[in-house]
């Protein structure tokens, strides 16, 4: 039998206890991975798609709505008609006349509208108010699926008065009037296009 000198015998002593450490960590971690696959997440049968599962304080999130589609082919022939006109490149004023002269189907209002909002955005006056209307929730016009913004009708009402279009102004009027009531009813979006009234 060896004689282990007095400051060997420790040493080997914490060597056996870090060994053994190891070891246990080792076959702790192998179980704990083979105990956690063996469990399964529950599945929705009906949707198909796998639930993860949540804390219990957390509320289950709200899925967004899923927008509206349009009740047309995405890629109607006037629709295409027009992306491919904007693509070739247009003049602003000829494309207000383009959009004038679109033939009454479903998506006319949305090929139009792609028209005027290129010209409006390059400085023509007529586009801007056509594109205010589309915005206008007073507007009795069709605006397709362009969605109704007093905001953004504001704004364009605005920019066609400036231009020279003096029908903007009953415009704005009407659409004044219409906000004052919805702020009346307690409308904050009617309340705010008011407080930056100019």
């Amino acid at each position: 039998m060896e004689n282990y000198s007095d400051d060997q015998e420790p040493r080997t002593r914490w060597w056996i206890l870090i060994t053994v450490a190891i070891v246990i960590t080792v076959v702790a971690g192998v179980f704990f991975a083979w105990r956690g696959s063996k469990e399964t997440v529950p599945t929705d049968q009906t949707a198909g798609q796998t639930k993860l599962p949540r804390m219990a304080n957390l509320p289950p999130k709200e899925e967004p709505p899923k927008p509206v589609p349009p009740p047309y082919s995405p890629d109607a022939p006037l629709l295409e008609q027009v992306r491919k006109v904007m693509l070739k490149g247009i003049d602003p004023h000829d494309a207000v006349v383009l959009a004038k002269s679109l033939p009454q189907k479903p998506e006319r209002a949305d090929a139009a509208f792609i028209l005027v909002e290129y010209a409006a955005e390059a400085g023509h006056s007529e586009a801007a108010l056509i594109v205010a209307r589309y915005f206008d929730p007073t507007s009795a016009e069709d605006s397709g699926t362009i969605i109704k913004d007093p905001a953004a009708a504001y704004e364009w009402y605005r920019v066609a008065l400036s231009g020279g279009q003096p029908e903007a102004q009953n415009h704005l009027s009407d659409l004044k009037q219409w906000l004052q009531k919805e702020a009346a009813q307690g409308s904050r979006e009617a309340r705010e296009v008011l407080t930056n009234w100019q």
